[in-house]
């Protein structure tokens, strides 16, 4: 008994660390047909506790993602995804989701006109 307290303790002092993205900001040039996704993820170590992830859909289509072993900076993460080949119509949607490696999501919603 004493060692599953021991556990739950130990693991529970490791997660109070752990939090999911405060926030995403977004942002598309139609012009360079790029989108500007940043998230923002205060961390003590962007060695271990970090932005893992992040994926661009439009509907349930995935349209683009990118995975990380470190977060960029203390702050979080920047990433620009490129629709070069397809780019974005003012009428799509387009949610992008963050993951943190440790734990939570985040995700965001951008439509222009």
């Amino acid at each position: 008994m004493g060692k599953i307290i021991f556990l739950a303790l130990f693991l529970s002092m490791f997660l109070l660390d752990a939090h999911a993205p405060k926030s995403i900001d977004l942002a598309y040039d139609g012009e360079a047909a790029a989108l500007s996704v940043k998230v923002w993820h205060k961390v003590s170590n962007q060695d271990k506790h970090y932005i893992e992830k992040i994926s661009v859909y439009a509907g349930k289509k995935l349209l683009a993602e990118k995975t990380y072993e470190r977060q960029e900076t203390a702050d979080g993460q920047e990433e620009i995804f490129l629709f070069i080949d397809r780019p974005l119509k003012t009428d799509d949607a387009v949610k992008v989701v963050a993951i943190c490696n440790i734990l939570g999501k985040r995700s965001a919603v951008l439509k222009w006109e």
